[in-house]
């Protein structure tokens, strides 16, 4: 399978996994500033300050709709997405005055459906899919609309665990704008594909969150006391409460500016497939190895077939920099482009070498 990078599969977390649906930003995408207690923090209740955060989100959270060809939606102005029957429902929200919106991939990836949007006050418009990233589960949508309220992005590496965030979304697909409260439980997490065929991409990098996350809350917000968007909630952990996960915001801008520019987005190929050394998996350990990425495969012709390196070899370090659990083989590989050269140290039977790869685009 030629993934950009594939972690074999682990653990019964994976079957488990659900989507929860039935570095630069263009500046313009970061407009009309909401945090909604400036100059009044010091007089405000962390209570007080979340109601007003959640208040001047709302009305750019967005129901997202698909049904099937010949299947026409038609709503007043007090009907919910409950009033009819879709083939998918999700959540979205509007990144850009204009009607840019933005959900996950998940929600619209479905090309025979015609998809619409659900404003906060009912209106609803046709929407066309701008772009689709299934890498990071990120979609562009636009509707025919001007002077939208929109939302503005926070800054997901600023975030902290403990930390409180508010989910907001279409709830089972009948309960618009909902909000849920929680906390940030973890960052930088990993969730490996429960599909090793590649239908479900393996993703990195998740904010965890113990906010109730349901179906149709996926493409919807996740936001901080100041109102700002940290967050996108993509997915939850049947197997256990309070397992919701979200897309970084600092992600989703860096591939909405790719979606914009490029219409799609592109991702760094090595042409491997690997298993992380941990404690459980210790490949290596007689050659005084401990850390790195074992090959378990090595796609012929790929960048790493090019540079020399063969399943059984263990990657140690990306330009100098030594993996480890947290940071893995392919979490070090997408902090470039595709056309870069990268530097991989790695072992071979207890010998240590280096090899240049150029990394290509993963088609």
């Amino acid at each position: 399978m030629k993934e950009i990078i594939q972690k074999i599969g682990i653990g019964a977390i994976v079957g488990a996994l659900v989507y929860a649906a039935v570095p630069g930003l263009a500046q313009r995408i970061v407009l009309n500033p909401i945090k909604p207690v400036v100059g009044q923090v010091n007089y405000l209740s962390d209570e007080q300050q979340g109601i007003l955060a959640v208040r001047s989100v709302k009305p750019a959270v967005v129901d997202i709709l698909g049904v099937s060809p010949g299947e026409s939606i038609s709503l007043d102005a007090t009907a919910t997405s409950s009033d009819y029957s879709s083939d998918v429902e999700g959540t979205g929200f509007i990144i850009d005055s204009s009607g840019i919106i933005v959900s996950n991939n998940h929600v619209v990836q479905n090309p025979d459906l015609n998809y619409s949007v659900i404003l906060s006050d009912g209106t609803t418009y046709p929407a066309k899919v701008m772009g689709m990233d299934k890498f990071d589960d990120v979609a562009l949508l636009k509707i025919d609309a001007q002077n939208m309220p929109v939302i503005k992005f926070g800054d997901s590496s600023a975030l902290e665990t403990g930390q409180s965030v508010f989910a907001i979304g279409n709830s089972l697909g009948r309960y618009q704008n909902t909000v849920t409260r929680g906390v940030v439980s973890g960052l930088g997490r990993t969730i490996d594909s429960a599909d090793l065929s590649g239908a479900l991409p393996r993703m990195q990098q998740l904010i965890q969150t113990d906010a109730a996350i349901n179906p149709g809350n996926s493409g919807g917000p996740l936001i901080d006391l100041s109102g700002e968007v940290v967050g996108m909630n993509t997915m939850i952990d049947q197997q256990g409460e309070g397992l919701g996960f979200a897309i970084p915001s600092n992600t989703i801008k860096d591939v909405v500016q790719q979606l914009e520019t490029f219409g799609k987005a592109s991702r760094p190929y090595l042409g491997v497939s690997f298993m992380t050394l941990n404690n459980f998996f210790t490949a290596g350990k007689a050659w005084g190895v401990t850390q790195g990425a074992y090959l378990v495969d090595v796609v012929t012709g790929g960048p790493a077939d090019a540079a020399g390196l063969k399943q059984g070899d263990i990657v140690t370090a990306i330009n100098h920099h030594p993996l480890t659990e947290t940071n893995e083989l392919d979490v070090a590989v997408s902090g470039y482009q595709a056309g870069n050269q990268i530097l991989m140290t790695y072992n071979r039977a207890g010998q240590s070498f280096d090899a240049v790869v150029l990394l290509s685009a993963y088609k």
